[in-house]
């Protein structure tokens, strides 16, 4: 059996891993597909992620100053304990199940947050079964649906608003789909890469924007008798989409940063129309909703929402599929070449 290892960073190879033990409340799976989140990965892959430098409280919830043995080292096995950063968007096919394991049986299909390997060893509790009608292929984006769903329900799209959804990678092509079918009157796409503004017309956008062409805030007043967009969603992690995304967005209005930005963000200008606009930046992300609605909208129904959703995307349009042994190189493309690339599916 094949997993992965980093070296370092940007150094990356498959390395071969032992048969994994499994407890009676989990399931043996045989990796069918994953899929790369382009985001987080890559600050892992590249060594940004601050796990690298301090830990994070668990009580206060601030990154805090952390000891060598507390802090993330290389090298680094896919298969460690508690490595939940190289890779999370696993379909596999159930070869084996413990004894106290319940609703789910060998063959069936599922969806769950395991890395790229071969095999993979996880709770019972933690795998979605996929429904027959949905392909694995399509299985892979069940994880980043869940955070892009997180992010559509703390934006509050409301029937005839004006939407504009910065950054056109996978979480991006997910949310103009999504954006549309809430009610969304006008949904507008930015992105630098022509391949990503060219599936964002198919899955939905009014019109899209290269922002190294026009002054996108300018244009988007433009459009909308100078008020500028209702609801604003910027999925890219750059820190110069962030500060556009608060000039697009209409006064006294809210910014959804649904992205992981690295570092201090330089070019972030709190002072023009942040200040005089009176504009709030909201962060959303996989772990939770805004809690006026988080009893009601659990993970699980969260969950059965996004396979629903699922059924209906089009996602033809997304997959870049690479086989398993050449997951060096496509990591290598992603980091270097992005605009080649929407979202990288490994084959097994």
């Amino acid at each position: 059996m094949k997993a992965i290892m980093y070296e370092g960073p940007r150094q990356l190879k498959v390395i071969e891993m032992p048969k994994l033990p499994m407890k009676e409340d989990q399931i043996r799976l045989k990796s069918l597909c994953s899929g790369v989140s382009h985001g987080t990965e890559m600050n892992v892959y590249r060594g940004l992620a601050p796990f690298f430098r301090k830990k994070q409280d668990p009580d206060t919830r601030l990154f805090l100053a952390a000891g060598e043995d507390e802090t993330w080292e290389y090298p680094i096995r896919s298969f460690d304990p508690g490595v939940w950063y190289m890779g999370y968007a696993s379909v596999g096919e159930v070869v084996e199940t413990g004894k106290a394991v319940k609703g789910i049986k060998g063959g069936d299909i599922v969806a769950c947050s395991a890395p790229h390997q071969e095999e993979n060893v996880i709770n019972a509790e933690d795998a979605v079964v996929l429904p027959k009608d949905i392909p694995p292929e399509k299985g892979i984006l069940l994880t980043n649906l869940i955070t892009a769903y997180n992010g559509i329900m703390d934006t509050h799209i409301n029937l005839g608003d004006v939407v504009v959804i910065s950054g056109l990678g996978v979480l991006g092509q997910l949310l103009v789909q999504m954006a549309r079918m809430s009610g969304a009157h006008k949904v507008y796409g930015i992105d630098m890469i022509e391949k990503r503004r060219a599936a964002a017309l198919e899955n939905g956008c009014d019109r899209v924007f290269d922002p190294s062409e026009q002054d996108v805030a300018l244009e988007i007043r433009r459009l909308t008798g100078n008020r500028g967009a209702d609801k604003v969603i910027e999925a890219s992690g750059n820190a110069k989409a962030l500060n556009e995304a608060i000039r697009i967005a209409a006064p006294d209005t809210t910014v959804t940063a649904l992205a992981w930005y690295q570092g201090a963000l330089a070019d972030v200008n709190l002072s023009e129309e942040f200040h005089h606009n009176r504009i709030g930046i909201k962060q959303s992300q996989t772990g939770a909703v805004d809690p006026s609605f988080s009893n009601l909208w659990n993970y699980g129904r969260r969950v059965e929402a996004c396979i629903e959703i699922l059924r209906h995307l089009k996602t033809d349009n997304l997959m870049d599929r690479f086989p398993y042994e050449d997951i060096a190189h496509a990591y290598k493309v992603i980091d270097k070449d992005p605009g080649q690339v929407i979202q990288v599916m490994f084959t097994y």
